[in-house]
């Protein structure tokens, strides 16, 4: 099957959404401060849990002898993925503004190949604005006692 993507920019793509995901299981696996509730960490832990159960065949998908599965891996991804799974990847991909309307609207036509521009920016790790977890947090003080 044709995938109608420029390879160079899916390829990118994928691999700046693996680096968006290692970035944000990193920060949901941190340690809670002391301030944040317990069941803060479980909701951490199940949405970490389900960023690694995304990416964790993409790596592969990137392998030189596999790139060209890429676009069918993608789609099977993509078609097998929840509704919350779905949001996390559209939402990535809208933040490293990679077109990604090939993959989501798959029934209603294919975009051409010159849709699809990215900026040049290096991807910063997403935020979930009303997620628990992002809630800011009072930073603690410093003792004079600390800093001898």
């Amino acid at each position: 099957m044709e995938s109608y993507q420029p390879q160079a920019a899916m390829e990118a793509a994928t691999a700046d959404l693996l680096h968006l995901g290692f970035l944000e299981i990193r920060f949901l696996t941190a340690p809670l401060l002391e301030a944040q509730p317990a069941d803060v960490l479980a909701l951490r832990r199940e949405h970490g849990n389900m960023i690694a159960d995304i990416c964790h065949q993409l790596p592969g998908l990137l392998a030189p002898q596999r790139r060209d599965q890429l676009a069918d891996g993608l789609r099977y991804q993509w078609r097998t993925a929840s509704a919350t799974k779905r949001r996390w990847l559209s939402s990535r991909w809208d933040h490293l503004s990679y077109d990604h309307r090939w993959l989501t609207e798959a029934a209603t036509g294919r975009p051409s190949p010159d849709t699809n521009n990215r900026e040049s920016r290096p991807p910063a790790p997403p935020v979930e604005p009303n997620a628990p977890w992002s809630r800011p947090q009072p930073r603690p003080t410093r003792q004079s006692s600390d800093l001898e």
